[in-house]
């Protein structure tokens, strides 16, 4: 029997291998290009040179089979130090191709589902076998022509059936019992994947009881219930798709999420790009989420090294690794979004929610309960608010604590945070006196920059004529962007003691908010 022979055998089986070919050679070794072999779970079949570089591609080639590693070409040295160990003196590239066995769909119980599942399954390929204890059931008048049909008991028939990791096994039987005698054939047999029709209460039911029969908690997760992807509609044609498309995804290997990246099902609307935003912003980033930040247009923003906020005056600013860019419409948002970066759009009343239906809105504006920033519950499924101002249940679904303590960053699914008290975070004994502030009413202008090391009573800026002296000596690390309306007492930045920070990172609290808003969002989407 040749190796593509062999092949055509295993393919009809049901049953996965790999393919090994070398398709380059350096120097000495030991087959030349276009030798092959065969690799299944338990069997080799020809040779690519025996030794040490044959065992080891065997070795990868089961590795791609268990789903462990990528096909691909790998390339063995076979010189002394190489990676095999071996002294031909050259090196060869052998590609590792998987190859897959046809795939088989068993179901166990002849019904409505059954006759759906047979239909779409023969055109998408599945070699289709139904299992049913009533003749009439198991008739192969109820089905597409090539289905094969057993009249039987559902343990004896799905037992006397060739199952490999290829194999599916849907059951839709009339019964508790039934099912738990399909369900154990399936796991017997080694079936890729099985998934139970039935109800919580009747799972668990069956669940329980092929426990009593000595079946492990391992064994069990192997099965799928409730059974199929969530895609909506309840009649026996939905079910079957939501079932076939799960085998699908999990024979491939795949996460089954949209392919397009322009659905934006998670999109989440960040109100307010200030540092403590931008750690919300880089941690749902950092998930996966799209993010959108709305901003006002001369945003008072102090660690202007560390907020997507400063893209309103820079047009750009890159916060550990991530990119936000100022944008002009919900157009330019959607492009930025695609780019994997995070759009700053000017849009102070966050209109963008009403325009693109956000799964998450997240108010980051900070304003400590002082204004109402118009943040309702009713703006998307998922509303969170930051720190004071906020009360989950009432105004937002849930509300993240911003008081330095034992409780930063705790969620609250019910009730108010802190209220604010006013002080400053607290460095090496100071408060108040870390924080610069205007001294009248006018225009900003710093003279000194983020990241200068400063003495006490220098003067770092003037709003109009009046100088901004620092109370304490320390590094500056932060100042409202140049040209700044102020009002009177408005922060205009801060000098931290600790002369050794590093401006340019993330703060520890807006790491911890951004995770308790993370929590949030995952936990009540």
């Amino acid at each position: 029997m040749t190796l593509f022979d062999r092949v055509d055998v295993l393919v009809k089986q049901g049953r996965p291998a790999t393919m090994l070919t070398v398709v380059d050679k350096n120097g000495s070794a030991p087959r030349d290009v276009g030798a092959k072999m065969l690799v299944t779970e338990e069997d080799e079949y020809g040779t690519i040179g025996g030794g040490t570089v044959e065992s080891l591609a065997i070795d990868e080639a089961r590795e791609i089979l268990r789903g462990d590693a990528e096909p691909g070409v790998r390339t063995y040295e076979l010189r002394p130090g190489g990676n095999t160990g071996m002294v031909c003196g050259g090196s060869m590239d052998v590609f590792i191709d998987r190859i897959r066995g046809r795939s088989r769909l068993y179901v166990a119980g002849g019904g409505h589902i059954a006759v759906e599942l047979a239909a779409i399954g023969d055109r998408l390929g599945y070699d289709i076998t139904v299992v049913d204890d009533r003749e009439g059931y198991a008739s192969p008048d109820r089905f597409p022509a090539g289905t094969d049909t057993i009249h039987g008991d559902y343990d004896e028939a799905l037992s006397e059936l060739p199952m490999t990791s290829e194999t599916a096994v849907a059951v839709a039987t009339r019964s508790g019992t039934f099912d738990q005698q399909a369900v154990a054939a399936a796991l017997d047999g080694g079936a890729g994947y099985v998934g139970v029709v039935a109800s919580e209460d009747k799972a668990a039911h069956i669940f329980d009881s092929l426990l009593e029969d000595g079946y492990s908690r391992r064994d069990l997760v192997r099965v799928r219930s409730p059974v199929g992807l969530d895609l909506g509609g309840g009649g026996p044609e939905d079910v079957a798709l939501s079932i076939l498309a799960e085998m699908h995804r999990d024979r491939h290997g795949v996460t089954g999420e949209r392919a397009t990246r322009h659905d934006h099902e998670d999109l989440v609307v960040l109100r307010g790009g200030g540092d403590l935003g931008t750690g919300v912003g880089y941690r749902l980033h950092q998930a996966g989420f799209p993010v959108i930040v709305t901003e006002v247009a001369r945003p008072t923003v102090v660690r202007r090294e560390v907020a997507f906020a400063t893209a309103m005056y820079e047009e750009t600013v890159t916060v550990q690794g991530v990119t936000g860019q100022r944008v002009h419409d919900v157009d330019d948002a959607l492009a930025v979004l695609a780019d994997d970066a995070v759009p700053v759009l000017e849009d102070p009343n966050a209109a963008v929610i009403d325009e693109l239906e956000p799964g998450a809105v997240v108010d980051a504006i900070m304003a400590k309960g002082k204004t109402d920033t118009g943040t309702r519950k009713d703006l998307a499924d998922v509303v969170v608010g930051l720190g004071p101002g906020f009360e989950a249940g009432e105004n937002v679904d849930a509300v993240v604590e911003t008081d330095r303590g034992h409780e930063l960053g705790r969620v609250i699914y019910d009730g108010k945070p802190s209220p604010y008290d006013g002080e400053p975070g607290e460095r090496r004994g100071y408060t108040h006196e870390r924080v610069l502030r205007a001294p009248s009413e006018g225009s900003w202008s710093p003279s000194v920059e983020i990241g200068e090391v400063v003495e006490a009573d220098a003067t770092v800026g003037y709003v109009d004529d009046d100088p901004v002296v620092t109370e304490i000596g320390g590094l500056v690390r932060g100042l409202v962007h140049d040209g700044v309306s102020v009002s009177p007492n408005a922060k205009l930045g801060d000098i931290d003691p600790r002369e050794a920070v590093d401006y340019t990172k993330i703060s520890d609290k807006a790491l911890c908010l951004g995770g308790g808003v993370l929590e949030a969002v995952l936990k009540l989407s």
